[in-house]
Parts: structure tokens; sequence; C-alpha cells
């Protein structure tokens, strides 16, 4: 056991007293994460991803301690094997002085069945003989968080064990990363309500038709298609990957568009650098640029970094708004808007396709893998 010196020293570690309920009564010291609950000879904490469970074992003879050790090793293969687990792997037992310990692992899928790796320890401490406080930890990939680590380290130190072979690393992580960013790719539009069709050449963008003044107004327009994507009749709404479009038509009552569109850009600018309406720095405006590909098309690039509502910690955000002439004094405008904290492994082919479809350049935006 851990000196009482180096023990006052832990900050997630606490000694507990568990009593042998089923024998003479006695306690026996055990080291668990500090906010353990500990009543009736059982000591539990399940947090972080740890689900730590302690008690007693005497009065069966000498080798009593270690049949236990053995029985849960079997439970345990037994339990992983019906709950379709696969991977099963148990170590071999471990001599720690008296005491014993085996590491076992295992793979098992989560709720969207994503695989991730779960690991146990058993450890049997062996305080005199014919007693045996066994303990067992289990770690989940998919449960843990920033003190996972650092707790295991300090039981290691508690008990005198190396605990690095405990982390799982079943690629979790990476599959339930991956699973996010494919679910924000399906579409499925809403009974009655207009849709967008895929278009040869694009894996994220479709095509529908929008109508606007009173449907005097009627032109083709291109937007992603995904899980949260919206189409009326006219306007679309959608969001993935970091990046939100909202497209509609509108009248300007101009044929003057660039110094139209260079005054609604100086307008978003000091909208952004106004305290009023928020704490951004680092404002960045383009000039108006020409949409490649079209006539009469225009856009223009703000970007800024802004604080997050929560965290309050600043990312980059960008608007791009676009305006695609119709007629006369009328446009389709195509705003977009990048969050890069939103950014994942899909984000760059994306933009790739709005820079495609729309004649403009993000390249400068993009994720950095």
């Amino acid at each position: 056991m851990i000196s009482d010196e180096d023990a006052a020293a832990l900050e997630y570690m606490k000694k507990y007293m568990v009593e042998d309920t089923f024998g003479d009564g006695a306690a026996y010291e055990v080291y668990a994460p500090d906010g353990s609950e500990n009543a009736d000879g059982f000591l539990g904490y399940i947090d972080h991803g740890i689900n730590f469970f302690a008690s007693v074992y005497s009065g069966g003879g000498d080798d009593l301690p270690y049949m236990m050790l053995n029985e849960s090793l079997k439970s345990l293969k037994t339990d992983w094997e019906s709950s379709g687990c696969s991977d099963i792997q148990l170590g071999e037992v471990v001599k720690n002085g008296e005491d014993r310990y085996v590491v076992a692992s295992a793979m098992g899928k989560d709720f969207y069945e994503t695989p991730y790796q779960e690991t146990r320890l058993y450890y049997l401490d062996v305080p005199k003989t014919g007693v045996g406080v066994l303990w067992q930890m289990e770690i989940k990939e998919n449960q843990m968080d920033e003190l996972t680590e650092p707790i295991l380290a300090q039981i290691g130190q508690c008990y005198g064990i190396d605990t690095q072979n405990l982390i799982p690393d079943g690629g979790w992580e990476e599959g339930d990363a991956e699973r996010k960013v494919k679910e924000q790719d399906v579409y499925e539009h809403e009974v009655g309500e207009q849709s967008l069709t895929g278009v040869d050449g694009y894996q994220y963008l479709g095509k529908t038709m929008l109508s606007f003044e009173d449907g005097e107004i009627k032109c083709p327009a291109m937007a992603p298609m995904g899980a949260t994507t919206r189409v009326s009749e006219d306007h679309i709404t959608a969001s993935m990957h970091g990046v939100s479009v909202y497209i509609n038509g509108f009248s300007i009552m101009t044929d003057q568009y660039v110094p139209r569109m260079k005054k609604d850009a100086e307008w978003d600018y000091e909208q952004k650098t106004n305290e009023e309406y928020g704490e951004n720095r680092e404002v960045h405006q383009s000039d108006i640029m020409e949409m490649a590909g079209f006539e009469n098309a225009y856009y223009y690039i703000l970007d800024y970094e802004t604080p997050d509502i929560i965290t309050e910690e600043y990312y980059r955000e960008t608007k791009v708004t676009c305006w695609i002439v119709i007629g006369e004094q009328y446009v389709l405008g195509c705003d977009i808007t990048l969050r890069d904290k939103e950014f994942d492994t899909a984000t760059n082919a994306l933009l790739r396709e709005l820079e495609t479809a729309y004649g403009i350049d993000l390249s400068e935006y993009y994720n950095e893998e």
C-alpha cells in the first residue's frame, strides 16, 4: 500500500475502510476514487468512464480469496461472450507480493453500433491469510473523459502497478467522429416539402427550382443535402460539416448591383465591429468579387473571430454573401457561413463543391486536416 505521506498528496483517490459483513465484521483498507459510495460491505464508484467495485471475502479457508478471483474471471468471460463482445483477452495472473491481479479486455459496440474497447482489472489485495479484498475496475473507451487517465495513474500509484495498459485504445473516438460526419449527410425531405435532387459530379449538393415574387421569378439553385436541409418554395436552409447555407430570391430595386452590394458589405462590417452586437475581433472584409461562370454575379467575404456563447473561447467564423442577378433587379442570394469549430473530415469536400457550383474561392478557409 502507499505511504500515508504519499496518500495525503493524492488528488483523485481516497482511503476507505470496507467491512467484512459476511465474516467477522473486521474492516480493511481500500484505496478507491474519491466520491465512492461505501455501505454494507460494498464500495462502488461510477464516473469518468470508470466503474470501480470492491468487497471482502473470508471465512472459507486460506485459498478462498484466490478462488474468488478465478471465479470472477470465469464469470467475466461468460458475461462478455453472452453480450456479444469480441476479441476477448484474459491476461495472466500477476503476483504483486501476496496480492494478485489480472488485466482483461474485449470489444463491444455502443448504441450506434460503433466498436469500442472495454478493459478490466481484477485486483486481489490480501491483507492477511484467508482474507481477500477483491476489487475490480472497468474502463469503457466510449465513456472516458479528461480525468480518466489521471485517476488510473493514481490507482496504479496506490497499488504499485502499471495502469497504462488499462487505457482502452479500440479506435472508438475516430469511429464515433466518422459516424457523426456521416449522420449529417442523411437527407430525407419532409412529406409535402419540396426536395433537392442529386447532380452528377456532386456528392453533397443537390438541385431544385426556387420560385419567388409570387411565382413571377423561377430559377434553379444548388444547396447541401443533409439531415438539416429544408426546402421551401422560395428558400433553402442547410447546415452540415460546419457550413450553413441560406438561399432565397429577392428584389434589390436597382440595376447598380456592385455599388448596392458594396453598401451591404460595409453595413455587415460595421455590425461585426460594433461592440453592441458582439465582441468580435480580427474583422476582415474582402473586395466585391465576380463569381466565375456567371454573368452579373458577385460575392464578398467577411471573416472574423467570435466568442463561443458557452465556453467564451474565440473561433473563426466566415460569412460569404453571393448575388446572382436574375432578370432585372432580382437576385438569387446565397449566404454561406463557415464555423471552424464545427469543421470535420468532410468540410473541405463540401467547400470545393460550393466553389464549383457558385464560382467562388473558399480555399483560404479549408479545414486544416
